[in-house]
């Protein structure tokens, strides 16, 4: 009987994962993890932590809005969407390997440390956390687990993917969604049309005005902004008189990145812009953050007709630069422990 020689890989997304509902208790769970994941970077005391769980998630349930956050499911249709993509290369480029896709999220079941504890044995363990730009709070903190709980021979058949907004191929697929998505502004006054890119917001000065003693993101967010900005106005297909970003801030515990989205909405406002299309281009999926947000431009200014441009999801340039990626660090771990072949090479 032939032995199956083929090295097997774990491909783990990591999403912060969102309710799936407006339920109180799932919305309590959800906050109260986040809370506890955020504290081991920014102390938040613990009777602080259950009481922004509690007030947020009443907040919630009484709303009106009884639907939950989409980014659960779309993180499991991303994961789908990847295994389909690298069952078509291991076919193709890479025999040798056998990869295993998963959704895992920091802040609702499955947690990441579930899966990161099921996969123990395969011959490598991939992380791909679902955003692009690492900070302390995503990438650190999953770097500093595997840290705690790996020996030293998991940690050579590990790898946690990052720097992805620095990749090429993911510039190119926002670019490609973008226009894709704008076709019916083209027939419009390009002047008359703004294009608003949308961050994570970051904290820029603590509440004594000092620098925030971890790693923020801010300055990747900011390069990475300039990139896409100029790429899109420098494009001859690009319909937009006027490319921007803003930050989705949370505001609290000191001064954060600027303009925020009400900010860079007052900018546009009374200048004669007819349309703005917003587009999260700092998440690989739509989520509480990113949803709804053309109500309220409106509400700011509802002169303005506001459109969503949804994330880039499950979209095939996104699988295709996440496959790639994947694929190279595949490789890099063969080779690190000595396994690797003339095929995988």
């Amino acid at each position: 009987m032939q032995m199956d020689t083929k090295k097997k890989i774990a491909v783990v997304l990591v999403a912060h994962g969102e309710a799936e509902s407006a339920g109180f208790f799932e919305n309590y769970q959800v906050t109260l993890h986040t809370l506890r994941h955020a504290s081991e970077v920014i102390p938040v005391p613990v009777p602080l932590q259950h009481f922004i769980s509690i007030s947020s998630s009443l907040r919630k349930k009484f709303t009106g809005n009884h639907n939950g956050s989409p980014q659960n499911p779309l993180t499991r249709r991303q994961a789908i969407s990847l295994q389909n993509h690298l069952d078509l290369m291991a076919q193709e480029q890479c025999p040798d390997f056998t990869f295993e896709v998963m959704a895992a999220f920091s802040a609702s079941k499955p947690f990441a440390e579930m899966l990161l504890e099921k996969t123990r044995d395969y011959d490598g363990r991939i992380l791909v956390p679902m955003a692009p730009v690492d900070n302390a709070i995503s990438c650190g903190l999953l770097c500093a687990h595997l840290g705690r709980v790996c020996s030293a021979g998991e940690l050579s058949r590990s790898k946690v993917i990052g720097k992805l907004w620095e990749d090429e191929s993911l510039h190119l697929a926002i670019l490609d969604h973008l226009f894709k998505s704008s076709s019916p502004l083209r027939s419009g006054v390009k002047e008359r049309n703004a294009l608003m890119l949308l961050f994570h917001g970051t904290l820029v000065e603590d509440h004594t005005g000092a620098a925030p003693s971890f790693h923020t993101g801010y300055e990747e967010t900011i390069a990475f902004s300039r990139q896409l900005a100029s790429r899109i106005e420098s494009d001859s297909g690009n319909p937009w008189g006027t490319v921007m970003a803003a930050f989705l801030n949370h505001d609290v515990g000191g001064k954060w990145s600027t303009p925020s989205f009400e900010e860079a909405v007052r900018m546009l406002s009374g200048k004669g812009y007819h349309h703005v299309s917003l587009f999260a281009a700092g998440y690989f999926s739509d989520g509480n953050e990113t949803v709804n947000r053309e109500k309220l431009v409106a509400a700011l200014d509802p002169s303005i007709h506001a459109e969503t441009i949804p994330c880039l999801n499950d979209s095939s340039r996104l699988i295709s630069c996440l496959a790639g990626r994947v694929v190279t660090a595949a490789r890099q771990i063969m080779a690190f422990s000595g396994d690797s072949t003339d095929r995988a090479a």
